[in-house]
Order: C-alpha cells, then sequence, then structure tokens
C-alpha cells in the first residue's frame, strides 16, 4: 500500500508542476513586452508538444474574433530538420497568410502598409457567400507584422517554436535570431525543446557548458520541465485501444502506472507504443483463455506487467532486461541488484516469477521484430491453466531465495540425493543442478559436497547420456543460456564452465562422427544404379556438417583401401560416370567459370594418392590381365585423379 501511495504522491507532484508552468504561461502571454523568452523542457515523449497544444487551443477558444481586424493566433511551429532562416520565415508567412483579412468584409488595406517584400496573391470573398469575389496582390514581410504598432492588429503576439534540439540550425544562430523577435518585436516567444541533448551536443564540441549557458542567457527568462502527466495519458492510451482487452487494461491502469514511474523513462510515446503492441499481441492468443474469467485476470496482468517492463527498457536502449529475475538466482552480485525497483512492483501486486511465464528470448523476439509464434505458445500453454502439472524439486529449489528453511532443507536433500545416487537427467537438467549446487556452495548453503566432486559427478552422469539425438535449434543456446524457461546458475563461473566444455565436446564428437557417417552411406553405397545420384546427394545441406557436404573436405574421411573395393566393383559404364565425378570436383572451373580449387579440395590429397596407388595395382592385377576395356577404363580413372594432384 506504502508504494502504491508514493506513486501517487508522485504523479500528484509532477501534475502540480505542469499545473505551475501552464499558470506562469497564460500570465507571460498576457504580459507588456517582457522582452525575453521561456522555454519548455523535457524528455523526449515526455508530452512536451501535446501540452503546450492543449494551451494553445485554450488561448485561441478564449480569443475575441473581429471581422474588420487582423486576430493573430498563436503560431506553433516545429524546426525539426530546419537547416535555413528562411524555411523559418516561410513557415511564419503560411500561418499568417490567412490572418491577413477578415471574412465578409473588405480587406483593410491601411493594416497593409510597411507589409511589402515579396509577392503574395490572397482571395477575398466581400458578400460572405463563400465564392471567390476577386483577389489582390501584394508584397508581404511576415517579420513586418510582429513589428508593426497598427492599432487594426490584435492578439497576443506568440510564437512557438518547437524541437529546438532537432533543428539544424547552429544554437547560437538560432537563439540569435529567435531574439529579434523577443527585443524588437515584442513577441512572446516560447521554446520547446530536450535540452540536455542540446547541453550534451555543446559538451561534445567545447568541452565545456560555459558557451550554452552564455548566450541561452541572453534570451531565456524562465526555464520549466515538463513531466508527464502519466494518469492522463494512460487513460487517454486505454481509451484508444478497441478491442475487447480495454476492460481489461483499465482493471490494471494502476500497475501500468507504476510500471513507467518506476522505469524512470518518461517516455509518453515508449508507453504509448507498448499499449499498442500489447493489444496486437493479445489477439493472437487462444480465444479459449478468457472463458475462465479468474485465470484470464492472473494470465492478462502478468504478462502485461512483464511486457511493459521488457518494453520500456528494449526501446530506450537497455538490452540487458532479458537477464532480468534470470540472474536473481545466480552469482553474478553485479547484475543481480540492476532491476530491484521492477522486484518491488512483482512483490507488491504478487505476480508469478517471470521464468513460471515465458522466454526472456521470446518476448524480446516479439517487441524487438515482431515475431510471436513462440511467445503465443508460452501463453497459451501457460502454467497458469495448468492441470496436474507439478514442478520437480530441482526447479523449486531454482528459487532458493523465496524459500523458507523447512522447505528449502527438505528440496535440496531431495534433490542432492537423487543427484549423486540417480542417473535419469537429461542434460539440460544436469546444468542446472550443477549450477544451483555452486550457488549455495558460495552462499554457505551447502556443505555436504565440494565443487570439484559436483563437476566430477556431473560429467559422470554426462557420461552415461545419449546425446545422439539432442538437438537444439537456437544453436545450442540451450547449454549456454538456459532452459526450462530459467537462466543457469552460476554460469559464468569456471566449474560450470568446465562442465559446459565438457558436453559441447561430446556434442562435437558426436557430431563429428554423425557427418563422416553420412559420407560413408553415400560414397560406400555407391552402386551401377545409383551412380548418377551422387551429384544430387553431395549438394545436400547437413546439420551435423553444418555445410552443404560437397563444400567440405567429404573424401578425405573414408579409408582409401575401402572406397578403392567400392570402385572396382563397378561395371565400366559406372566407372565412366565416376571419372566424370572426379572432373566435375576437381576441375570446378569447367562447370563453373568463376570457381577453383578450395580448401575442400586441397584436404583429400591424401586420400586421393593412395587412391591412385590402389588402382594401379588393380590395373596389374590377374583378374584384369585379359579385360583390356576394363584396364582402360581404370587407367582413364587414375589419369584423371594424377591430373588432378598436379592441382591440389
Amino acid at each position: 500500500m506504502n508504494d502504491i501511495f508514493n506513486v501517487s504522491c508522485y504523479i500528484s507532484t509532477k501534475l502540480m508542476i505542469n499545473k505551475t508552468t501552464k499558470e506562469y504561461l497564460n500570465y507571460f502571454v498576457e504580459s507588456n513586452n517582457p522582452n525575453f523568452a521561456v522555454i519548455l523542457k523535457g524528455k523526449w515523449g515526455a508530452g512536451k508538444t501535446y501540452f503546450i497544444k492543449g494551451i494553445i487551443e485554450e488561448w485561441n477558444n478564449k480569443q475575441v474574433i473581429s471581422k474588420s481586424e487582423v486576430n493573430l493566433k498563436p503560431i506553433y511551429i516545429s524546426l525539426n530538420g530546419v537547416s535555413k532562416k528562411r524555411e523559418i520565415i516561410d513557415s511564419l508567412k503560411a500561418q499568417i497568410t490567412p490572418l491577413l483579412y477578415s471574412k465578409g468584409a473588405k480587406f483593410a488595406t491601411g493594416i497593409l502598409k510597411g507589409f511589402f517584400k515579396s509577392a503574395l496573391k490572397i482571395d477575398f470573398d466581400y458578400d460572405n457567400d463563400d465564392k471567390k469575389d476577386g483577389s489582390i496582390d501584394i508584397g508581404f514581410d511576415p517579420i513586418s507584422i510582429f513589428k508593426s504598432s497598427n492599432e487594426k492588429i490584435k492578439g497576443n503576439r506568440i510564437l512557438i517554436f518547437d524541437d529546438i534540439e532537432r533543428c539544424k540550425i547552429p544554437i547560437d544562430e538560432l537563439y540569435g535570431y529567435v531574439n529579434d523577435f523577443v527585443e524588437h518585436s515584442e513577441c512572446k516567444v516560447i521554446l520547446i525543446s530536450d535540452e540536455k541533448k542540446i547541453e550534451d551536443e555543446e559538451i561534445e564540441k567545447s568541452k565545456s557548458k560555459y558557451e550554452y549557458s552564455v548566450f541561452k542567457e541572453k534570451i531565456i527568462g524562465q526555464t520549466f520541465e515538463i513531466k508527464p502527466d502519466t494518469e492522463l495519458a494512460v487513460d487517454f492510451f486505454i481509451n484508444s485501444v478497441s478491442s475487447n482487452i480495454k476492460s481489461s487494461l483499465e482493471d490494471s491502469r494502476d500497475l501500468i502506472i507504476k510500471i513507467f514511474e518506476a522505469s524512470e523513462k518518461e517516455n509518453l510515446r515508449v508507453l504509448q507504443r507498448a499499449i499498442y503492441d500489447y493489444e496486437r499481441l493479445f489477439k493472437f492468443i487462444d480465444s479459449k483463455l478468457a472463458e475462465d474469467s479468474e485465470k484470464y485476470k492472473i494470465l492478462f496482468n502478468n504478462y502485461l506487467a512483464y511486457f511493459l517492463i521488457y518494453f520500456l527498457e528494449i526501446k530506450t536502449g537497455n538490452k540487458d532486461i532479458s537477464s532480468f529475475q534470470q540472474l536473481l538466482f545466480a552469482s553474478n552480485k553485479e547484475k543481480e541488484n540492476n532491476f530491484s525497483h521492477y522486484e518491488e512492483i512483482v512483490a507488491t501486486y504478487g505476480l508469478i516469477h517471470s521464468s513460471k511465464l515465458f522466454t526472456p528470448d521470446n518476448l524480446t523476439d516479439f517487441i524487438s521484430n515482431g515475431n510471436y509464434e513462440n511467445l503465443i505458445n508460452e501463453i497459451n500453454n501457460s502454467s497458469i491453466y495448468a492441470t496436474g502439472k507439478k514442478e520437480k524439486d530441482w526447479e523449486k529449489l531454482w528459487y532458493w531465495k523465496l524459500l523458507e528453511d523447512d522447505e528449502y532443507s527438505t528440496l535440496l536433500e531431495n534433490v542432492t540425493t537423487d543427484f549423486f545416487q540417480k542417473n535419469n537427467f537429461h542434460i539440460t537438467e544436469i546444468l542446472h543442478i550443477s549450477g544451483i549446487l555452486f550457488s549455495l556452495i558460495d552462499t554457505n548453503l551447502y556443505f555436504d559436497k565440494t565443487k570439484e566432486e559436483v563437476v566430477n559427478r556431473a560429467k559422470l552422469l554426462i557420461d552415461k547420456l545419449d546425446l545422439s539425438e539432442f538437438k537444439d535449434s537456437r544453436g545450442f543456446s540451450s547449454l549456454t543460456w538456459g532452459s526450462w524457461q530459467k537462466a543457469y546458475s552460476s554460469g559464468e563461473t569456471a566449474e560450470f564452465k568446465s562442465i559446459l566444455d565438457y558436453t559441447q565436446n561430446k556434442l562435437d564428437e558426436i557430431k563429428v562422427k554423425k557427418s563422416s557417417q553420412i559420407i560413408e552411406d553415400i560414397f560406400y553405397g555407391l552402386t551401377n544404379s545409383n551412380i548418377d545420384e551422387l551429384y544430387e546427394q553431395i549438394k545436400n545441406y547437413d546439420n551435423n556438417l553444418e555445410n552443404i557436404i560437397e563444400r567440405t573436405p567429404m573424401l578425405s574421411k573414408l579409408e582409401p583401401q575401402k572406397f578403392a573395393e567400392v570402385i572396382f566393383s563397378l561395371n565400366n559404364e559406372a566407372i565412366f560416370r565416376f571419372i566424370q565425378f572426379i572432373e566435375y570436383r576437381y576441375f570446378p572451373e569447367k562447370t563453373y567459370s568463376n570457381r577453383t580449387i578450395e580448401n575442400q579440395q586441397l584436404e583429400e590429397k591424401e586420400t586421393l594418392i593412395e587412391l591412385s596407388s590402389l588402382i594401379k595395382k588393380e590395373i596389374k592385377s590377374k583378374k584384369n590381365k585379359k579385360k583390356l576395356l576394363r584396364k582402360h577404363q581404370l587407367s582413364e580413372l587414375n589419369i584423371i585423379i594424377e591430373k588432378s594432384l598436379k592441382k591440389l
């Protein structure tokens, strides 16, 4: 309750700051020639533009319109991307032009005196029938209207320049130009910018704030910081939602505000996009989830909270948010406390630990790239709806910092007994349990075994596993990062890395064996009937080789004597086809003009040398003494091999 109260006070303070700013601006524009400008500063997305446009609307509504006078209205100009003063003048002209005549009254030519500089054509409707009655060409200097003391020109001369930090005109030149309106035109000038960006740029240029502060002081009389009106903004964002999750968002309004305030991002645009993307995400979930209203409320609130946390951090440049609650039980103390402000929200609202809901990679992938399939699958199969699903003891022990002593002692006993006495573990379970025990040893919570004993036991269990079918479509990230929606405890320790390296070596050995097997199956399986299929087979991609087969030193994996016997079993026509294959393999330029001999062919040289020697012996063998055509085919094969060797 205290946390929620503090947030409410914080928001009220911000609303009061903006209210004070508004009161001052009303006083400022009614003042008689204050001779200085006002700056409204704030971070990108803080609502500065929204704030000033709301005030402009109020000023316009209060204005008394006369049909026989020029009624000046506040002029708002964005300087985003503006690189020349001429562009500012053009923008002023575009906004002033409609004010130079009053509809329904004959144009007061006296008002135009002194405004001659550039040609301007204005159309008039004298009899108020919405039809053009004529036009007049005049000369017009848009700046002059602000300098005129003509009584026919009514209204406050208010100029508002937004996006100062995005203007390409040097800041000192821009402020000097604006100062002319302040000193010589008696204008009420309001500047809007993310001033910190300007200061940072000036520091980078001059290594000091002095220069910027000097010319700022000459023109700026008052500075106000605009803070996000979080409550009003959240209400607006929620009301903009058209889907059936609108009511759920309304129920979670306080949670949204609390997370946004805790993030300290002060960027309402990012929050708006977060709510928009969350609405899009929930359009993909299984509609049946909403049938259980109680569980759906829990599901919605939990995923909304973590989604906002991830989105606000990722979209403002913090990619480390994926470690939130994943390193909480690891030994890395430096990162462990980075997100304590969010942990307070988790505790205050009784949220489920994120590792029980989603995989960080999946949530990050949706926020960064829009890929929702894996995340939706996790939501649709959320443990919130699970019936009969039971966490294993080691999974419960993973949350040891949240356990009471009795439960902790029981779980530790069960997990260690199983780990050191049983053998039925998945490889990722071995890694998890080892990491947990390393953490407990480091924190003096487990004394029965040393780290070395844990490492030895883990390696013994790995030796007993059949890892031949282990697959990980994410490139072994379930080994290096985590699994079971949990990061590995003590993942950065030397002991854990030794177990991981041991596992990787085992998997690499299996890959080498599998890659050799696939090549042996192709070449040792050559027959008279399938020789022409050889080209097609070697163009396939092999997961174990992680490459197209022909892009590897495939023949180097063969035992020359065994392969020679396969060749000698072929008939003359098949040997002719094999000669063509050798030419294709070692004379690639004949097939592809841009191909040459590469490393994979060079590594096959020793195999070819031995193969050539065996072919020569076969030619001289007694069984081929009278087989002239056979000896000819074998000789041709040897010739192409020897030619190939000269290239290698």
